[in-house]
């Protein structure tokens, strides 16, 4: 599903306009991010739990040319289901 889909979603279900529920969904956006910069976690009850964690610096192949090339260190998200999402989905 796609931003745009989302918010069309959302709108028809929560019966307001696409331009109310496009402020929620970029609101709820920035709620997660700086949450995960301050508290490196973000937990969502019967969804599931996002964490920032940090990569290490390592060694990678440009896939086009077989080139090795280092890969900097950085953060990324990863994202843990709750049980009850994974056994709702199974």
């Amino acid at each position: 599903m796609k931003k745009y889909d989302l918010i069309a979603q959302l709108a028809t279900d929560a019966g307001t306009t696409q331009a109310q529920a496009r402020v929620i969904i970029d609101g709820l956006v920035e709620i997660i991010l700086n949450t995960l910069k301050k508290e490196k976690r973000f937990a969502v009850s019967g969804l599931g739990v996002f964490h920032l964690v940090k990569r290490a610096k390592r060694v990678g192949r440009n896939p086009q040319n077989g080139e090795k090339l280092t890969i900097k260190a950085h953060n990324a998200i990863k994202f843990k289901p709750a049980r009850s999402a994974k056994q709702e989905l199974a």
